[in-house]
């Protein structure tokens, strides 16, 4: 049997990632002999060394950008996405009143959302949108992005510097949600993040971009000599490596489509695992066909996997790399999250600490039923490739109401249900269901078999009600986009297309509407 080497230092790694062909041996001794000097003064094991990407100040935000007016806003919004010019329109003002004395997954108001029915316009020949009136909604006062201090976390990630760079894929927006104070500056959180076959110059790019949007990130270049699943356990060498180790109390892997909605209530959350003690802190798939073949009670990486110091100090300690004269493991898996269990489990007493709060999210298709749900979920993944959400500008109302708003539902007295930062929906033949089931909306790569469907997520989610895609019963207008105007105000701008069939009655041969219909919301302190 063979190991393979002990994962390169982070001085060895810096000095690998400044590297150019180009530069002369002596220019090149220099920078060598300056890295070694950056670590004798400023050891691993004591200040924090500045890294490459790091906000070196947390009071140097983004440059402000000009306020647009709320018309200028939506006109571009609509343009972008080739909306218009005739829409249907309405609009409502609410005002969100923290003092709910918890968060609950329906909250009903007694109003009527749109007291006035949706008008017709021409968004190029309007001056001025109709007004929406104001109404006040009670929610549970909860922290905004700007006042959580992450700094007990580090997280670490490996990806690609094609999907760090890609417009579909890149996780910027979305991480700048929840590793800043969503104003340019570091929460407090760390983040490393290793690029697989790139070069130094895609690392500086990545380390600039990082930097510019505010998140405290070490770009590094993953082990060339490792494959996926040996990666993946190398980020908790990395994750014991860095500097600020010592002042860490839970660190984090991750998928680079991993977001956390709630960090306040995640920080509270990890409270009751003592970071001096060993703990390894995660969830399974919501799939139990999935539990069932893999055999095997463990963290699933896209859901977020957390320990303690102790337990990735014994990770460096352990054969986990450890491969046979055919070059296969020799704890025998593929994927990284398995390895990193199988490691555990196989030498070490540690059973997992089960958070099912995280969300793996191994549903496939439509997954409005999970996040109209109204649940508090710590976790979202998979949401750029098994499904679509952009869980970034769907977070932005948490500037206004704060975290706990995010999602949260609200049900008005004419059968509208806002779903706040993913949609509004309105059931015109009333809500003869009930709304606190999820809804079966997603499946399991096929649809054709609808009770295995059921079976297969009935653990995570309890009994699915049936899906109103289709039935005309459910007309939904789900988030287009949203801007925070000013301290403490949000606008929405929600949109259901004419031709999305899933709002129409197919059986009763109910037709698309003329034109795409538009929803925005402002919530106001």
């Amino acid at each position: 049997m063979s190991f393979l080497k002990p994962s390169p230092s982070f001085a060895k790694r810096t000095i690998n990632m400044l590297h150019r062909p180009a530069v002369s041996k002596w220019r090149w001794s220099l920078v060598v002999v300056f890295i070694l000097a950056l670590v004798w003064l400023h050891p691993l094991s004591g200040t924090p060394l500045p890294q490459f990407g790091t906000k070196l100040s947390s009071t140097t935000g983004t440059a402000k950008q000009k306020p647009k007016t709320e018309l200028s806003f939506i006109k571009q919004l609509l343009k972008d996405n080739k909306i218009g010019p005739e829409i249907q329109f309405a609009s409502r003002t609410i005002r969100y009143v923290p003092d709910a004395l918890e968060r609950l997954p329906m909250t009903d108001v007694d109003q009527e959302l749109f007291s006035n029915s949706f008008v017709d316009l021409s968004i190029n020949k309007v001056k001025k949108l109709p007004p929406g009136n104001i109404l006040d909604v009670h929610v549970h006062r909860s922290v905004r992005p700007d006042q959580i201090d992450a700094s007990a976390l580090l997280f670490a990630a490996s990806t690609t510097f094609e999907r760090f760079s890609s417009e579909k894929t890149t996780p910027i927006g979305e991480w700048t949600r929840w590793l800043t104070d969503g104003k340019g500056n570091s929460n407090g959180a760390g983040l490393i993040l290793t690029l697989f076959n790139t070069s130094s110059e895609n690392i500086h790019m990545a380390s600039k971009q990082l930097h510019e949007a505010g998140i405290n990130a070490t770009v590094l270049a993953s082990n060339r000599n490792l494959d996926m699943a040996g990666r993946y356990v190398d980020l908790v060498h990395l994750l014991h490596n860095h500097p600020s180790r010592k002042q860490r109390k839970y660190f984090s892997l991750v998928d680079d489509d991993t977001f956390f909605p709630y960090m306040g209530e995640l920080l509270h959350t990890l409270k009751r695992y003592n970071p001096d003690r060993s703990h390894y802190i995660g969830t399974f798939t919501e799939r139990t066909d999935w539990m069932l073949h893999n055999k095997a009670p463990m963290a699933y990486g896209g859901a977020g996997v957390f320990m303690t110091a102790p337990v990735i100090q014994k990770v460096t300690e352990l054969p986990c790399l450890e491969k046979d004269d055919e070059g296969d493991y020799v704890l025998g898996a593929d994927q990284g999250d398995r390895l990193l269990y199988n490691c555990l489990h196989n030498y070490t007493e540690l059973a997992l600490s089960y958070l099912p709060r995280l969300r793996q999210e191994d549903q496939m298709g439509d997954a409005s039923g999970f996040y109209e749900a109204g649940l508090q979920h710590l976790s979202f993944h998979h949401y750029h490739t098994w499904h679509e959400l952009w869980p970034g500008k769907m977070h932005i109302v948490a500037d206004a109401c704060g975290e706990d708003c995010v999602l949260q539902r609200f049900r008005f007295k004419d059968d509208f249900i806002i779903s706040n930062g993913y949609s509004v929906s309105h059931y015109p033949k009333g809500i003869d269901f009930d709304p606190l089931q999820m809804e079966a909306t997603f499946d399991y790569g096929t649809m054709e078999d609808q009770e295995f469907r059921d079976v297969v997520f009935s653990y995570a989610f309890g009994m699915l009600r049936k899906g109103l895609s289709y039935t005309g019963r459910k007309k939904s207008w789900e988030l287009l986009g949203a801007v925070r105007e000013k301290e403490g105000t949000v606008k929405q701008v929600y949109l259901k297309r004419r031709g999305d069939g899933r709002w129409l009655d197919r059986e009763g041969g109910e037709e698309h509407p003329e034109n795409d219909s538009v929803v925005v919301l402002t919530w106001i302190p």
